[in-house]
């Protein structure tokens, strides 16, 4: 049996949650996360990109986490997370292990 669609359409009068079925709330959960994805993606390459050209010092700050702070209105605390959330990370370097086993030999 399929369950008619009952979408919040943007040309639809206001409706509420309650009246979604549930395939389209369903449907809503998948979407609107992977919108939230896309948007943390982009956030964490803004602020590596702010870090990297150093706008703090340009723009009279003290540092990128006093400009988020100030710029977005969030905490010192969660600008600073989100700046080390944008810091590239080293790569450890594992040995193969068919190089262990010559290096061995």
């Amino acid at each position: 049996m399929k369950t008619p669609s009952t979408a919040l359409a943007p040309d639809s009068p206001a409706r509420s949650w309650s009246d979604l079925a549930d395939v389209d709330l369903l449907r809503t959960l998948v979407e609107t996360e992977r919108h939230r994805r896309r948007l943390g993606a982009a956030m964490i390459a803004a602020v590596a990109e702010a870090e990297r050209r150093g706008l703090a010092a340009d723009t009279g700050y003290h540092d990128t986490a006093e400009l988020l702070s100030d710029l977005l209105r969030i905490t010192p605390t969660e600008a600073r997370r989100r700046i080390e959330c944008a810091a590239p990370r080293p790569r450890p370097r594992t040995r193969k292990p068919w190089r262990a086993l010559t290096a061995v030999s």
